[in-house]
């Protein structure tokens, strides 16, 4: 899709970037549209049979910011956790105001990664997007910070997601 934020030029993106500052114009329609399309996937795969608790849903920079609005917006579902690397919590002003948001879903388990030499999304946004989740009542949320580590991921993030998701998702072969 064509990205403002990249002078109007196609490239992967769930929804229309402006800036990637904490006070940026946000696309509000392509983040709830991103979020409905996550929502259509997690029913599939509960009428396949897979409870929403043993679903984790996660993804990086654009990709996490939609797993964390869907999260955070979507509390009927208890799922089995989140993973939030290198990303923010997009349109989280009007999250707050929401009062359907209120937090139902303290034992929700959130994974936030970012890297403390971040040139695209500042660390900085990353940790203030960990205090609007407590503040949001998510009270099982970890940040995970690397220094040195930019906009990517690294082997110590990726060892720190696998040993989060066999936490979240513990074996149930018997």
């Amino acid at each position: 899709m064509p990205v403002s934020l990249n002078f109007g030029m196609e490239m992967p993106a769930w929804y229309d970037l402006y800036g990637l500052d904490a006070d940026a114009r946000q696309d509000e329609p392509g983040i709830v549209s991103a979020s409905k399309e996550l929502a259509k996937w997690i029913a599939a795969e509960n009428q396949a049979g897979i409870p929403s608790e043993r679903i984790v849903i996660g993804g990086f920079s654009q990709g996490g910011s939609v797993s964390l609005y869907y999260g955070a917006t979507n509390r009927d579902k208890k799922l089995g956790g989140l993973v939030a690397l290198s990303c923010w919590l997009p349109l989280h002003e009007k999250v707050i105001q929401d009062t359907s948001s209120a937090a139902t879903s303290c034992s929700v388990p959130i994974l936030q990664c970012h890297g403390q030499s971040d040139p695209l999304v500042a660390y900085d946004l990353g940790s203030q997007t960990n205090s609007v989740l407590r503040k949001l009542g998510f009270c099982n949320c970890t940040l995970k910070s690397y220094p040195g580590m930019g906009h990517c991921s690294g082997d110590r993030e990726i060892r720190d997601v696998k040993s989060f998701l066999e936490t979240c998702l513990p074996s149930t072969a018997e």
